[in-house]
């Protein structure tokens, strides 16, 4: 057992189906089908349910995953701990969402690093629970992100980027010709929000919440995967608006939605006084 077989396994038990993990991890389904095999035979257990068309958890598949989600936040939070023993030990440490580019912070970025050579700037992409993690326990200086949690404390937060809930849909919809439809509309459908983890998804969970609403059947997954399953069937996908701008999928259209959700893209500091962080909101907010 190893931990390239422990994400292949999540990646099964949250996707649902071989085809879309293995799109995922970006290998061929029969090695993912391999891999699993070779895991269950080493702890001589069922993990998947291969008698139904999606990739339905046994029981000691779900227990399995449980164990294996917490192994690998350990993992993650681990590597970044030894982060600081490197050669970039004394590097000023920005953590972030998978979203830069989504939102052009990327460029502002390089630009600021050749403005500024004497500041020597390293900069990680990480999943939203070990971003979080990772500037609870002071691996990062500042994170580049969503909402902290109220119980995370930090020197400063400013607002970067302005963003909104919307519903995205394929073009042949029902509700795609729409000029906004309303959120009682899409709790009815198969809706697809990102993982359980992120902002995003609590965002969405408390929207329902506010307005007495409770969706029918949800799914989970990347903001990436989402796109390209909504492109194929009549669901519906609550993702932010900006952030689809990357994907320019032809077959994939974006309508509003009432009552909706404002989700900002926040810059968390530690030191709201150090002069770098300074610099990097004022070249980050322009």
């Amino acid at each position: 057992m190893n931990i390239t077989q422990l994400k292949y396994f999540i990646a099964i038990s949250e996707d649902k189906t071989f085809l879309e993990a293995a799109d995922e991890m970006n290998i061929s389904q029969s090695s993912l089908s391999k891999q699993l095999s070779k895991l269950e035979n080493e702890l001589g257990v069922e993990l998947i349910d291969r008698s139904k068309r999606s990739a339905s958890l046994t029981n000691a598949g779900k227990i399995f995953a449980r164990d294996a989600k917490e192994i690998l936040t350990q993992y993650q939070i681990m590597l970044s701990h030894m982060q600081a023993f490197k050669k970039n030990h004394g590097a000023f440490k920005i953590g972030s969402l998978a979203f830069l580019g989504q939102y052009g912070l990327n460029f502002k970025i390089a630009n600021f690093e050749s403005s500024h050579p004497e500041f020597n700037l390293v900069v990680e992409d990480v999943e939203e629970d070990i971003l979080i993690e990772g500037f609870k326990t002071g691996i990062y200086d500042m994170i580049i992100g969503r909402t902290l949690p109220p119980e995370i404390s930090y020197g400063c937060a400013v607002k970067v980027v302005d963003d909104e809930l919307v519903a995205v849909m394929r073009r042949s919809h029902p509700l795609a010709t729409k000029k906004f439809i309303e959120l009682s509309q899409v709790v009815s459908m198969p809706l697809f929000l990102t993982k359980t983890y992120t902002s995003i998804y609590k965002i969405c969970i408390k929207l329902f919440e506010e307005n007495h609403l409770t969706p029918l059947k949800v799914f989970t997954s990347r903001s990436e995967t989402i796109i390209s399953m909504i492109s194929t069937q009549n669901a519906v996908g609550l993702l932010p608006r900006r952030g689809l701008d990357i994907f320019q999928h032809s077959d994939i259209t974006v309508v509003p939605v009432v009552p909706s959700a404002k989700i900002p893209v926040m810059i968390y500091a530690r030191d709201k006084t150090s002069i770098i962080v300074k610099k990097l909101i004022e070249a980050l907010k322009n």
